[in-house]
């Protein structure tokens, strides 16, 4: 064949036949990995389709609902700060009233005057008690003042902080600092505080929140007890004796309105969000 020429297709076989095969040899170690991710990342840049970043996630809280009874009654919560004279009562159990004080409840209250009588006494052992509690120095307002059984109760409004007291004699009783009175719906009520103190046969339950103007009466059943609530100046107050199965939160709740009409919920509907 002269230089230059090309070969013949036979010629060229013959030729590539006598070319020696290369050996078949693996890539280095790492490079397949190496490869398919460059491959793999191509392939996404060339299919994926334009997108918006995510919105960061909002921020998720809790709020103070007010419900009014023509659905469910809402609970609140409230921090509160209490402060107990304790007794000792028979079989070595103690809380801030006897089982003989707690053993005198009604289920009726009877409205208490503050300014005599059993009144003005458990409105000195509330106010000598709270000398430098919250709002000290200022007017003091009572309100929700009431007697069950040898036991007081009421609240003492003072500087725009409010008190819970209960008082049975000069050393037995308590105060505790709670929420102010709330703004609701007519015909709303919410809970606001409740719990337990004491033990044994010397315990009791109580619980206060905010009603409407629209509500003028409530009626609670806790543990077989069916008894008033008091309710004065936007504010609702209960207490009653009980163990810690008797919890805080009532059976049923039954609210008058002043249309004279009656609201009923559940107490567990106090729950409800």
């Amino acid at each position: 064949m002269n230089a230059g020429q090309r070969p013949e297709p036979v010629e060229r076989a013959e030729l590539l036949g006598q070319v020696p095969v290369p050996a078949e040899r693996d890539l280095p170690a790492g490079r397949h990995a190496l490869h398919r991710e460059r491959l793999m990342r191509q392939i996404d840049l060339d299919t994926s389709t334009p997108t918006t970043a995510p919105a960061p996630a909002r921020p998720r809280f809790r709020r103070r609902l007010a419900v009014t009874l023509a659905g469910a009654l809402v609970v609140g919560t409230a921090v509160a700060v209490a402060v107990a004279v304790t007794q000792s009562s028979p079989g070595g159990v103690s809380g801030p009233l006897s089982s003989a004080e707690l053993a005198s409840w009604t289920g009726v209250p009877t409205p208490l005057a503050a300014e005599t009588g059993p009144g003005a006494t458990a409105e000195k052992w509330c106010l000598d008690r709270m000398a430098d509690g919250p709002g000290a120095g200022a007017p003091a307002k009572i309100t929700n003042a009431d007697l069950r059984g040898k036991v007081a109760s009421m609240i003492v409004n003072r500087g725009g902080k409010a008190m819970l007291c209960y008082v049975a004699s000069e050393t037995s009783g308590l105060w505790e600092a709670i929420d102010p009175v709330k703004n609701v719906a007519a015909d709303g009520v919410t809970y606001d505080t409740g719990g337990s103190h004491g033990d044994g046969d010397a315990m009791f339950n109580y619980a206060q929140g905010s009603v409407g103007a629209g509500v003028k009466a409530i009626t609670m059943q806790v543990a077989g007890h069916t008894f008033q609530v008091t309710v004065a100046d936007g504010r609702w107050t209960a207490w009653w004796p009980g163990t810690m199965s008797h919890r805080a939160v009532p059976d049923t709740v039954t609210a008058t309105l002043a249309d004279g009409t009656t609201r009923v919920v559940s107490g567990n509907s106090l729950f409800t969000r």
